[in-house]
């Protein structure tokens, strides 16, 4: 029997992550949901989580808005104490997030249990590259969408010609 991992929402764990995160210690999340996709991918990947500080354009932080809600996203400018904040599978920032509301920083990520530091050279280019398109990004994901989209009906009706 294969054991299936079991990820408890954010609002009933978040408490235990402040405290671990204040005492310095790192917490290692599931991913949940598609907000930073492609390069976080919902319950395939898992973040390791450090303390917020010095908190800077480019890094993925994890925070809580107004409404009690936990989001990680990335800081797409910083202006004192204040951020703007998006996904990368997002078209629209968040702005004003205060540097206060945010929990932890992202320093790596697990895909497949391979590990990754968000220091590796591809994903500083990664992360440059997406930054610079975001003007752009909403025609760039529908037509992302569309070509995959695409290329799984033709996947499927080779499989159902077989």
């Amino acid at each position: 029997m294969i054991a299936k991992r079991f990820h408890p929402p954010i609002e009933d764990i978040a408490p235990l992550v402040k405290m671990a995160l204040s005492e310095g210690k790192s917490v290692k999340l599931a991913v949940t949901g598609y907000s930073m996709y492609p390069l976080l991918r919902s319950i395939t990947d898992c973040v390791l989580l450090e303390g917020a500080e010095n908190l800077k354009k480019y890094d993925i932080v994890l925070f809580e808005r107004e409404d009690g809600t936990y989001i990680l996203h990335r800081i797409i400018k910083r202006k004192g104490d204040v951020l703007t904040i998006a996904g990368d599978n997002e078209t629209k920032r968040e702005y004003p997030v205060k540097v206060s509301s945010c929990i932890g920083k992202v320093t790596a990520f697990w895909r497949k249990d391979k590990y990754y530091s968000v220091n590796v050279w591809w994903n500083m280019v990664y992360q440059r590259v997406w930054l610079f398109v975001f003007p752009v990004r909403k025609p760039l994901v529908k037509l992302y969408h569309a070509i995959t989209n695409m290329i799984r009906r033709i996947n499927k009706k080779r499989k159902q010609g077989r």
